[in-house]
């Protein structure tokens, strides 16, 4: 299975096993920064729930000083929320009906089940769990590392 593509600054940091030129380090982080999405819409889309909605902004706000959620992120975060919101409501369910239903099991013991995975993926995905975040701290720059005129050199 090929390997997810690194960004510029991944393979300086690993100290460019790729032995990858200067040249092409700079084409990739000359598209990377093309590639950087805005930040200014991240609102929640008017399908969401109440709960969801909330859910919504209650992240974006937590992950405001990270900087990693963009307008690209929307619906991944949408999604996620919505998955939350019916997550619960598959817990009250469950709790208002038992685990028995008629004899047999309650159907929505399995709809839990498949939002909470759905949920870890999605979470991942946006760096909302301990070992995403570490994943990501493991690559992140030092502040200080910012302040080189070229930081290809």
């Amino acid at each position: 299975m090929p390997q997810t593509a690194k960004s510029s600054l991944i393979h300086l940091m690993e100290g460019n096993p790729n032995n990858i030129t200067k040249k092409e380090l700079h084409k990739r982080k000359k598209n990377e920064d093309k590639l950087t999405l805005p930040r200014d819409k991240l609102i929640p889309p008017s399908w969401l729930t109440t709960t969801g909605a909330k859910e919504f902004n209650r992240i974006v706000e937590m992950m405001e000083p990270t900087q990693l959620l963009t307008n690209g992120d929307m619906n991944t975060l949408a999604l996620y929320c919505d998955a939350l919101a019916d997550y619960h409501s598959f817990d009250r369910k469950i709790k208002q009906k038992g685990y028995m239903m008629k004899g047999r099991v309650n159907p929505f013991i399995r709809e839990k089940r498949n939002a909470a995975l759905l949920l870890d993926k999605l979470a991942n995905e946006l760096g909302l769990t301990p070992g995403s975040r570490a994943s990501l701290a493991i690559n992140m720059p030092d502040d200080n590392e910012g302040d080189d005129d070229d930081e290809f050199d």
